[in-house]
């Protein structure tokens, strides 16, 4: 009798594998490991590993059953796996049926795959690009970001105004229930930064310090958590204290300290266009990938594995709270683990949806493009040379790899679509609330 491997498809991408093994190859297994133990087993009255085996099975009989239990699944479950030409994508979870000595071992083996891919359709007539051309005021307002950055921080005693920070603790009432146990303290806010919400660093100009304010605001219509989009929100807010910026004049002093030699304005300026004309390509590429990709996913829906998911969402909380990596513990709402679950789908799912495409148009990653990308990565950085010897190695060339073969199959499927193009400011193409 020969080992029996039924395979039933429970789902696209569940497979459940019965397995019988026959007695001999149970009992031949058993017997080896009470061989080992044998010729170890220190037992007092015997010398080192002459007690008689009927000795040893008295006495670790058990022990050795699931000893060979265990080898002889593991060998004929990785053997009924290659040959059923299956690529678990998840942990096998094994279940007993029959493990009686002298009797066929029966088992079940349940595991994930990927999912059977066997047409890719994409259908899409125009789609719209950013046509963008980066102005000396974005290069401007790049400058005085910088100055802003390095400028010192004065404590003055007047109403605050535009461009000044305050310090202030806050907390909402949402719905008529206030978040006072969640009340944020000592947080500094530019009131040029529009990182608040529509309204409220608007209300606390002309505040003194340890002046409260309530202001009445509204959640944006596009706001992430859909419960709270477009609905109104207080928020109590405590000045604690005001601060004036002293900034730095833009003379070559203050360019030298940011690393132009030649400490020149126009040098200092053209390097800045450069890196916003960079910016501004990578931004448009990344336009016409959520267009194009967008479209792949709603004509293609797959089912994708459950454990694939999961792994992509541990990555996506790491991404966004990468302080929580090594705390298991953190909690996080039902609306933020729907949410991670629901990015992390869309994610594997174009992963899988990219791979199987460049695989039926016989796309090979083109290594030109992937040392291009390896040298403009390193151009970023002071030892490029250093950090072009770390992105080789075959773990992050494979990324860049990946990345790139991402890039191929959207010039593909963009071969057969109209562009129009769409004149837009660089502030709007990266979003920046000016």
């Amino acid at each position: 009798m020969t080992m029996q491997v039924s395979v039933e498809k429970v789902n696209n991408v569940e497979r459940r594998l019965t397995i019988v093994v026959p007695a001999n190859q149970v009992e031949e297994a058993y017997a080896r490991q009470l061989d080992k133990l044998a010729k170890k087993a220190n037992i007092k009255g015997f010398r080192p590993g002459k007690a008689p085996v009927s000795y040893i099975e008295q006495r670790f009989g058990d022990d050795a059953r699931k000893e060979a239990l265990a080898e002889v699944m593991q060998k004929s479950l990785y053997e009924a796996i290659t040959e059923q030409d299956l690529k678990p994508v998840s942990q096998p979870q094994v279940e007993p049926k029959l493990m009686m000595p002298n009797q066929p071992l029966e088992f079940i083996a349940s595991f994930e795959v990927l999912p059977d891919i066997e047409n890719i359709q994409f259908s899409m007539s125009t789609i719209e690009k950013p046509v963008t051309e980066v102005t000396s005021d974005d290069v401007d307002r790049v400058v005085e970001q910088l100055r802003k950055q390095y400028a010192k921080w004065k404590l003055v005693n007047r109403p605050a105004q535009e461009k000044d920070r305050v310090v202030i603790d806050y907390y909402a009432i949402f719905e008529g229930k206030s978040d006072i146990e969640n009340k944020i303290e000592n947080f500094p806010l530019e009131l040029s930064s529009k990182v608040m919400l529509p309204g409220f660093e608007e209300g606390l100009k002309g505040a003194k310090a340890e002046e409260e304010r309530t202001l009445n605001l509204s959640f944006p219509a596009d706001f992430p958590a859909a419960e709270r989009a477009g609905k109104p929100v207080d928020f109590v807010v405590k000045i604690k204290q005001v601060f004036e910026a002293d900034v730095p004049e833009l003379d070559d002093d203050f360019v030298q300290k940011l690393g132009v030699k030649s400490g020149k304005v126009d040098d200092l300026k053209d390097q800045i266009k450069q890196s916003l004309e960079q910016e501004r390509d990578r931004l448009v590429k990344e336009k016409l990938k959520e267009q194009v990709f967008r479209q792949l996913l709603e004509q293609n829906p797959i089912d994708v594995p459950r454990s694939l998911v999961e792994r992509e969402a541990h990555n996506i909380h790491d991404e966004i709270y990468p302080q929580h990596q090594h705390h298991d513990h953190h909690q996080h709402s039902n609306e933020e683990m729907a949410a991670f679950n629901d990015v992390a789908k869309k994610r594997v799912s174009l992963g899988l949806l990219i791979a199987e495409y460049a695989k039926k148009a016989n796309l090979q990653v083109n290594k030109d493009r992937v040392n291009q990308r390896i040298q403009e990565i390193a151009a970023a950085y002071e030892h490029p040379q250093e950090v072009i010897a770390w992105l080789s190695s075959p773990e992050r060339r494979n990324g860049i790899e990946a990345q790139v073969m991402e890039d191929q199959v959207l010039d593909k499927l963009m071969e057969d679509v109209s562009v129009t193009e769409k004149t837009m400011s660089y502030a709007e193409l990266k979003g920046i609330r000016i």
